[in-house]
Parts: C-alpha cells; sequence; structure tokens
C-alpha cells in the first residue's frame, strides 16, 4: 500500500472516530440536560414541600404566641377601661382587690400597678401609685411612689404620656431572673378641651413559656426558634448567651455582615418573609422563616434543616445518573457501528478552507462533485471566496476615504477649539472676576462659539452665538463671525453698533443664506453696569441673591446674517456683588430624552436655583450634567455653549484677599450688620471638641437673634449637639486635622437642618428604632438613646452617602417665635 493511500486510510480512520466522539459528546450533553431537568423538578417539589412546612409552623407559632399575649395584656385594658369609666372614682381597696384578683387568676402575669397624675390622683387614697406583685410565694403591695420618688418618669409611665397609646417593653430580666415584658396602657377622663391624660395601668408578664412553646415545636434535628423584638433584640434563642443581651445589629456589626443587617431589617419590618439559610448552631443549610406577632412589634422566627432533603435528593440524582450512564454506553456502541463512512471530499474541502482562513484567497479549491451536501457546501465556499475579495478591495478604499475625513475633522476641532478662550480661571490676577465657559459640540466640528476679552483695565467683553447648520460650514461661518466681532470691538464699545457692523460685513457675501445669532455684553467692572445687545439668541439669566430673571431684550432681536441694513439697540443692566449672568444656547434648553423631551427653560432655571452660590466653573459643571442626566445618553442635534460670569467688586472680598465666590465658607451670620439677622445659618468647622463649643455658642446667639421658641430651640440645639458629637467621637480615626463638619438650618415650614460631614460611612436610620429602655443608662449602647430621641423630635430624616460626605437631612414642624 503507497504511502498517500496509507495517509488517505489514517484520514478516513481519524475521521470517523471524530464523527463518533462528537455524537456520543452531543448525546450526552443532551441526556444530562434531560437528567439535570427531571432532578430539578423533584427538587423544586420537594423544596416547595419543605419551604411551606416550615412557614406553616412560624405562623402557627406565632398565632399561639398572639393568643397568650393578647389574654394577657387584655386584662390589662380592661383595668384601664374600668378606671376611665368610672373616672376614677373608684376606691384604693377596689384597685387592690382588682389587682390581686388578676394575679391569683393568671399565672402568667407577675405583678399589676396603677399610677395617676398627682392633680388627678383620687382623693382619699393610701397609695400614690400601687403595684401588687408575687413575692416568695406571697401577693405583696407596694407605693411605688412612696419607695422611690423618681419612679413616675420610668419609661413604663412616660412612653405611654407622651406616646398616648399602649406600649410593649422590651423584654427583660430583672433580679429574681424571670424572662419578662411590661405592657403599659395610658388611661384619659374626658374634659371640654379633649381627653385629658390621667395615669398608666401597666402589667408585667411572664415570658417562661416562650422558650417552652418553641421547644415543642416539630422543627426537626438541628432546627430551632427565635423570637425577636422590633429594635433586633432576641427575646428567645437556643444560644442562652445571646438571649436579652444581643441584638442581630450587634452580631452583624461584630461580623461585618451587610447581609445579617439586611436580614434583621426584613424581619423587623412587619412582613413575613422565607429564605435559605445557614443555620449558626450546626453551620448547616437550612431554611429560615419569621412571622409578625399582632399583638406586640416582635417577630418568630424559624430554622430547619436540609439535610434530610438532601440526603433524598442526592439518592435519587445517583439513581438517575447510573439509569443515563448505562444508556449512553448502549448509545456508545450504536454510533461506533454507523459512524465508519469516509469522507475525503471533507477532508480536501478543510485543508483548502485552512489555506482560505489563513489570508490567503488565491487559493484553489477542490472541485464539486456531485449534488450531495459536501458539493453544494464546496461551491458556496468560492462563492464566498469571491465575494469577500471584493467586499476587501472595496473596504480598503473606503477606509483610506474615512481616515483622510475624520483626519481632516479632527484638524478642524483641533482649530475650532483654539478658537475660544479655555484656559481658567480666565484672569486668575483679578479678584473683582469670576467666569468660566464651556463648550461641547454634537459633531466633530459645530457652529457654536463663545468668547470674552478684555478692553482696557476695567471692561470686559463676553459674547456667545450660534451658526444656522452644522458641521464644517457652520464652523468657518463660526470662525469668521468670531474675527468680525473681535475686529469692531477694537473700534468702538457699543455692543449694538458693534452687531449691526457685524451684521452687515457677513450678510454682504453670504451666498449660502447661513445666519448666526448672538448675544454681546461690554461689562464696566469699576461701575457694575453691563451694556449688552441682542440678534436673536437666547434671553441670558440674571442671578442676584437666588432671584433668578430673564435680561430683557432689546429690540431689532433679528439674527445676524439675514440682510443688511438691520440695526440693533444696546440696554444697559446694572449690577450688585455677586450678581451672576449665564449665557447659553439652545443646545442647552432643546438637549432632548430618549422619550423626545426637551430639557427646557424651567428646569434650567431649577437647576441654578439649586446650584445656589457657586463659582462659575462649579455651576456650569453642575448644569452639564444636569443635561446629560436628562439626555439619559440619547444623541444630541445641537451643540451645548455656556458662558457664565459673575461680578465680585474688590468691597465684597474676604478679608483673606479671596473674592465671597472663592473665599472658604465659614459662617452665614454676620453680627453687629443692623439689617434684621437671616432666616437661616450655616457654619463650618473642624470635628474637635473646642470648635464645637464655639459654633454652639455662635448657634445660641442665632437663636437669640431670631427669638425662636423655646421648645424649637432647645429641640434645634440637641439635635445639633446630638449628631454632631457623635460624629466627633467615632467618625474619624486619624484626628480632625484635614476633616471639616458643616451646619445649615433653615427657619422655614418646615425648619430644616443639614448636617454633613466626611467621617466614616454611619446611617443613623439603621440604627434600633428604640434603646432597651428597661436597662439602665449605664448599660445602654452609646448613643441609641440620643438617636432615638432625635426621631422622636423630628418629623422626617433623610441620609445619604455622597462620595466621601455622610449627609443627613432633618425636618421639624415650624412653631411661632417667642
Amino acid at each position: 500500500m503507497s504511502t498517500r493511500t496509507g495517509q488517505g486510510l489514517l484520514i478516513r480512520h481519524g475521521l470517523a472516530w471524530r464523527m463518533i466522539v462528537w455524537t456520543i459528546a452531543v448525546t450526552a450533553i443532551i441526556l444530562a440536560a434531560v437528567l439535570f431537568s427531571n432532578h430539578r423538578n423533584v427538587v423544586d417539589q420537594l423544596e416547595d414541600d419543605a419551604r411551606e412546612r416550615v412557614a406553616t409552623i412560624t405562623e402557627g407559632v406565632a398565632a399561639r404566641i398572639d393568643a397568650e399575649l393578647g389574654r394577657l395584656h387584655g386584662l390589662v385594658d380592661g383595668i384601664a377601661l374600668a378606671l376611665e369609666a368610672a373616672r376614677l372614682q373608684v376606691a384604693n381597696d377596689e384597685v387592690l382587690a382588682l389587682q390581686m384578683r388578676v394575679l391569683r387568676e393568671h399565672d402568667g402575669v407577675l405583678g399589676v400597678g396603677a399610677a395617676f397624675e398627682e392633680r388627678l390622683r383620687p382623693p382619699g387614697w393610701r397609695h400614690g401609685a400601687p403595684y401588687s406583685y408575687r413575692h416568695n410565694g406571697q401577693l405583696v403591695t407596694v407605693d411605688l411612689v412612696t419607695r422611690d420618688h423618681a419612679a413616675l418618669q420610668g419609661d413604663w409611665y412616660q412612653l405611654p404620656k407622651h406616646l398616648d397609646r399602649p406600649v410593649w417593653s422590651e423584654p427583660h430580666v430583672k433580679q429574681d431572673g424571670i424572662k419578662r415584658v411590661t405592657y403599659s396602657v395610658p388611661i384619659h377622663l374626658p374634659s371640654p378641651d379633649g381627653p385629658v391624660f390621667a395615669g398608666v395601668v401597666s402589667a408585667d408578664i411572664d415570658l417562661q413559656w416562650l422558650d417552652q412553646l418553641i421547644a415543642r415545636q416539630p422543627l426537626g434535628e438541628g432546627g430551632y426558634g427565635l423570637i425577636m423584638t422590633r429594635s433586633g433584640t432576641y427575646a428567645s434563642h437556643p444560644v442562652a448567651q445571646m438571649a436579652f443581651r444581643e441584638t442581630v445589629f450587634s452580631i452583624a456589626e461584630e461580623r461585618g455582615d451587610m447581609a445579617l443587617r439586611a436580614l434583621g431589617q426584613s424581619m423587623v419590618s412587619g412582613e413575613a418573609g422565607l429564605i435559605s439559610w445557614n443555620n449558626w448552631t450546626s453551620a448547616e443549610r437550612s431554611w429560615l422563616a419569621w412571622h409578625p406577632l399582632q399583638t406586640t412589634a416582635w417577630t418568630m422566627g424559624a430554622v430547619v434543616s436540609r439535610s434530610a432533603l438532601e440526603a433524598q435528593m442526592l439518592r435519587h440524582s445517583r439513581d438517575a445518573a447510573l439509569l443515563g450512564s448505562a444508556g449512553l454506553l448502549l448509545l456508545v456502541l450504536a454510533v461506533a457501528l454507523i459512524a465508519r463512512s469516509i469522507t475525503r471530499p471533507v477532508h480536501a474541502l478543510s485543508e483548502a478552507v485552512a489555506t482560505l482562513a489563513d489570508g490567503n484567497l488565491d487559493a484553489p479549491l477542490p472541485p464539486p462533485q456531485g449534488q450531495d451536501e459536501v458539493a453544494h457546501l464546496t461551491s458556496a465556499f468560492g462563492r464566498m471566496r469571491d465575494s469577500l475579495k471584493r467586499h476587501i478591495a472595496d473596504l480598503q478604499s473606503s477606509t483610506a476615504a474615512r481616515e483622510r475625513m475624520h483626519s481632516e475633522l479632527k484638524v478642524a476641532h483641533n482649530i475650532q477649539m483654539d478658537l475660544v478662550p479655555k484656559t481658567f480661571p480666565a484672569y486668575p490676577h483679578r479678584k473683582d472676576i469670576d467666569l468660566s465657559a464651556m463648550i461641547v459640540p454634537a459633531r466633530e466640528v459645530g457652529g457654536d462659539f463663545y468668547d470674552f476679552f478684555m478692553l482696557g483695565d476695567d471692561r470686559l467683553v463676553v459674547a456667545i452665538g450660534d451658526v444656522s447648520g452644522k458641521g464644517v460650514p457652520a464652523a468657518l461661518f463660526m470662525a469668521v463671525t468670531r474675527s468680525f466681532l473681535r475686529s469692531e470691538f477694537k473700534v468702538q464699545d457699543d455692543p449694538g453698533k458693534v452687531l449691526t457692523r457685524v451684521n452687515d460685513a457677513i450678510a454682504e457675501s453670504n451666498e449660502s443664506c447661513m445666519f448666526v445669532t448672538l448675544f454681546c455684553a461690554v461689562i464696566h467692572l469699576d461701575a457694575g453696569r453691563v451694556d449688552y445687545s441682542n440678534a436673536g439668541h437666547n434671553l441670558p439669566v440674571h442671578l442676584r441673591d437666588g432671584v433668578l430673571s430673564w435680561v430683557p431684550t432689546p429690540a431689532g432681536t433679528v439674527a445676524a446674517g439675514v440682510m443688511p441694513g438691520m440695526e440693533y439697540d444696546t440696554l444697559s443692566l446694572d449690577l450688585q456683588a455677586d450678581d451672576a449672568l449665564l449665557l447659553y444656547t439652545d443646545g442647552v434648553t432643546e438637549a432632548m430624552s430618549p422619550a423626545s423631551v426637551l430639557y427646557g427653560d424651567e428646569r434650567l432655571l431649577a437647576c441654578l436655583k439649586a446650584a445656589g452660590k457657586q463659582t462659575c466653573e462649579a455651576t456650569l459643571d453642575t448644569l452639564f450634567q444636569d443635561v446629560l442626566r436628562h439626555a439619559d445618553g440619547a444623541d444630541q442635534s445641537d451643540d451645548i455653549t455656556t458662558l457664565m460670569f459673575r461680578w465680585l467688586p474688590p468691597d465684597a472680598a474676604s478679608p483673606t484677599g479671596m473674592s465671597r465666590a472663592q473665599a472658604p465658607l465659614t459662617e452665614s451670620v454676620a453680627a453687629g450688620s443692623g439689617y434684621p439677622p437671616p432666616a437661616h445659618w450655616q457654619a463650618e468647622f473642624h470635628p474637635a471638641p473646642g470648635e464645637l463649643a464655639d459654633a454652639l455658642a455662635r448657634f445660641d446667639e442665632f437663636l437669640d437673634a431670631r427669638r425662636v421658641a423655646s421648645a424649637l430651640a432647645h429641640s434645634l440645639r440637641f439635635i445639633f449637639e446630638e449628631i454632631i458629637t457623635n460624629a466627633i467621637k467615632y467618625g474619624y480615626d486619624d484626628g480632625p486635622a484635614g476633616h471639616r463638619i458643616s451646619v445649615h438650618v433653615r427657619l422655614d415650614t418646615p425648619v430644616v437642618m443639614v448636617i454633613e460631614d466626611d467621617g466614616r460611612p454611619f446611617d443613623p436610620l439603621q440604627a434600633p428604632l428604640a434603646p432597651d429602655l428597661d436597662l439602665s443608662v449605664e448599660d445602654r449602647p452609646i448613643g441609641g438613646l440620643g438617636l432615638y430621641m432625635v426621631r422622636t423630635m423630628a418629623t422626617r430624616m433623610d441620609y445619604t452617602r455622597d462620595n466621601t460626605l455622610n449627609r443627613l437631612t432633618i425636618e421639624l414642624p415650624a412653631q411661632p417665635q417667642a
């Protein structure tokens, strides 16, 4: 046998085996997909059954707990209703007898008490606040007021009084070691002005039965139940050290586990839920289901192990895999018997195609033989080769043309950008000028332009224009217009006469019928006067102390270049210190969103108002970013060009020599100015205790000057000191150097306080809703009570993290001034 024939046999033999391997691989993939689909169906059914079981158990336990707590707090509600119905005209002994009866008939009640406002206490009572409880197997009554004069200052009395609703305390353990919770109900008496708070009825309820009830639930091996309060504290947990000592949030903080923190927030949100979970006690994969209690703001949770289910799924998968492997083996034998045909034309075609793939498009293809699929494939490859050769030739020609055009457009873009000033600050040696501008062409080159230049030492010329059309013709027309404009201002400084002469110059030989809208102004820096004229351009915006208005339009607002002989008038505008002018083209207001909505004048004014008194550069950047957000990626049809000027006369400069726009913010209240004090206050200082004390003193002076009502002043000062003290203590690991805290207060309706600091990220809204008020002051977590009191004072709180800044916005209701 010749060498060539031997190679052909080897080739045919190898191709046959490749066909066998490919057939087996495809079949194995299909079989695996079928097995996997069947496995998933079984797994999904088993998981659905198990999830439904754990959810049902959790809901049932929550219902039984609700029933028991509802029965017990119904007793307290009944005593309160009875006292209200009798308008407190009840003898001391009758109330004591009622308390004793509740204790004798209900083992779950550890103690019952009543306390009243001193001015409304029934006459002739021996006890100011009688409390009956169990002690060494006996029922004992004490007077809480006699035993402790500050007893009525406790949370069990003050919270129902001020919240004006029944209150469940956090679960707690006293010296007797018994788990308990206190339920307090306010008592009201009618009066001509409405119900009047008269006192409180409270009861201590034994919670020992909670652990017993949860332990009896069929949660399987490795499963357990738990009870969580609204603040995330574990009232019942299989790990004894965690009950009444840990919260889900403290554990999440200790572990740095944000997922656990999010889970805790879901569990205390008042909504039921179920997720996959890793069992803390056994590290097994489990399900965690929770259901809220209706009587309290607690949550019942249950954890059920998935070990049994996974064992069942493993057996099912193993049986299915064995059966599939046997079927695949039979298929391999069958394919091996039929996949032995010789495919010499395919081999020849594969060698030719490999040559084509290497780039040799002139390589010959084997001639088609017969009418089978291989012959059709060979003919198709021949047509593809010829078509590809033609396409490559056309592509080379068009690519070269596009590259030349792109190079020319790039040069034109660079030339256009060189025509406009783009170095900012424009006049760094001058403190009376804050000027910035930007231009973003919609194409490589555009027809917008801006310009500014000095006429002597005391006059500044600013101009902005928009040429009709786009691309290179508009750019050329723009360059000509800019050249005429600069030339005319060298002759005279009257903007109206300049526009008149520029119009005649560009209209004289304007065979393309193009035109340009122009606005130009001469700013007299020594007097604060602006002389301006307008040739059909968008009206600039005048900014003064947060008030925005359109600059009046002079007569003759036709665009320049339309016809010769047009005359343009000049108007004047007087500036005050810190006044600003915004010049822009219609590429700003006509920026289009994906929904074909224009940016518009209203959003332009709203953006400028929100930007406040920033530098011109910062204001233009804010405006440009807002336009980009509005466009949201949509292609724009017009150039975006803006120019902004702010007048900062020397007498408005800061003591450091900086202008007010450039000086760092310290405090916005001027002492001894002789003017009425403003309704807002702003300060910035280092996060150091000494600077905080100085800021508080200045803030008190502001509140006194505004004659703020004492209640509102107390709330504002408390919030100021509490939030900033926490930031100073816990927000900076590297000390106060290089850090700043800013506070802004507006005495509007509502009253708003905004506090910003660059410390560690901290969201006070994610803290527990209420501290454990049954703990002593020494045992409570740091900051918990203060944040809780801030929340009770505020009508709304909002937290954001902006890059490196924590921003907390707090709203309070407006109050009449003192």
